[in-house]
């Protein structure tokens, strides 16, 4: 089973940070985004995901990412994608994410 962590860091009230780590695929996204969205729906004005420790992502990921972007967009909250490291970016960018919504890539 490919294994995710979740880790929600305490910002401030109206910010939402969550670091991952591990892979994004099919079966990491079922399992993480309930919890996702809820820390959506809980996020004021902002909803950064730290993908520093993330060493996988495939198009589930990126899916993941878009459908944030839009729930997050129709609350008013903005998501951005920080510590993006290097197979991930390859996806993230390949497919245009990072032109759809704030990244950082490590």
């Amino acid at each position: 089973m490919t294994q995710i962590s979740l880790t929600e860091t305490p910002a401030d009230r109206s910010t939402v940070s969550v670091a991952l780590a591990g892979e994004l695929d099919l079966c990491t996204v079922a399992r993480i985004e309930p919890v996702l969205n809820r820390l959506t729906r809980e996020a004021e004005r902002g909803v950064t995901l730290d993908l520093t420790g993330v060493t996988f992502c495939d198009s589930s990921g990126v899916a993941l990412f878009l459908r944030m972007h839009q729930r997050c967009q129709a609350s008013g909250v903005g998501l951005r994608l920080s510590g993006i490291q290097r197979l991930p970016a390859r996806v993230v960018r390949a497919l245009g994410v990072d032109r759809a919504l704030p990244c950082s890539f490590a």
